[in-house]
């Protein structure tokens, strides 16, 4: 479980910050900088979490404490099945994105311009495809690899724009800082107008996921599963609730009362709430699981 959180926030920190730094950057050294420098700490963390998560499986086949853990003959074995599978393909993508942004890091530290439109066109397109890698990888194994083609796309929808949507809560949060009031305010616009795709392909996603996932709607308050399913949606809803409260309200604000502090603290509970629906998520994905799977 906890390898299965880190994982998802490092997928969170390369989707939203690639995101931020492509479409909703000031184009300053510092905001380049930082940005590359999370994205490849969720890389790096992503990447752990992956390896970690295998070798833990390995012990657990083998059920003899930690050492079993590096028995290369069992974990041989295992790169065979469907956990390899998973594994490649999540090491191939976090590794992709931590190559890619040293090297961007390194090509922005010594340019004396600011980044121009091929870098943020490579990198969102190394980043995008790094990315699906690894949400392809949920589609190989669990009671999503038997689930329709339909699902299995939705799943990877739902996790592209559920990564975009909390990775970008971060460089968000920093932006609330700048003392340019007015790209602050425009550039928050913009990213609500965008958040409303965003919300429509999670919705999209999710419905046609749930079809798959539940043989009836009595099992979402009769089952584990549906229950986790339901509270998960609550706080979606909470989710979604604060970031029109944002939208509505907290932008159009921050030219009156000359700073983005209200807008921070609202992002700062959009990030909790975030952190809870994952939490939720990883429970029940990994320990619970539908009833007829």
């Amino acid at each position: 479980m906890v390898c299965k959180l880190l994982l998802y926030f490092g997928a969170a920190s390369i989707a939203g910050g690639s995101l931020c730094l492509g479409l909703y950057s000031d184009g300053h050294r510092q905001t380049v900088h930082t940005l590359l420098v999370y994205i490849n700490l969720g890389a790096i963390l992503g990447f752990q979490a992956v390896l970690a998560n295998f070798f833990i499986q390995v012990g657990l086949v083998n059920d003899d404490g930690l050492t079993a853990m590096f028995d290369w003959s069992m974990a041989s074995l295992l790169l065979d099945t469907q956990l390899g599978d998973v594994t490649f393909f999540r090491l191939a993508g976090f590794l992709a994105v931590i190559l890619s942004s040293l090297f961007l890091l390194r090509k922005a530290r010594q340019s004396i311009q600011p980044p121009g439109q091929t870098f943020y066109r490579s990198l969102l397109i190394l980043h995008g495809v790094a990315l699906l890698a690894v949400a392809f990888s949920f589609t190989l194994a669990g009671h999503v690899s038997v689930l329709s083609i339909t699902a299995r796309v939705a799943i990877i929808l739902h996790f592209f724009a559920f990564a975009c949507w909390i990775g970008s809560l971060f460089p968000l949060l920093l932006l609330t800082r700048s003392v340019d009031l007015e790209f602050m305010q425009s550039t928050m616009r913009r990213f609500g107008n965008h958040a409303m795709a965003i919300v429509l392909i999670l919705a999209v996603a999710g419905v046609l996921m749930l079809i798959e996932v539940i043989a009836s709607p009595s099992e979402l308050v009769t089952t584990a599963y549906g229950l986790s399913l339901l509270l998960k949606l609550v706080l979606v809803l909470m989710f979604v609730g604060i970031a029109g409260l944002n939208k509505l309200l907290l932008v159009g604000a921050i030219i009156s009362e000359s700073s983005g502090a209200k807008l921070g603290k609202s992002i700062r509970v959009e990030s909790v709430v975030a952190t809870l629906i994952l939490l939720l998520t990883v429970y029940f994905s990994t320990i619970i699981g539908p009833a007829d799977h």
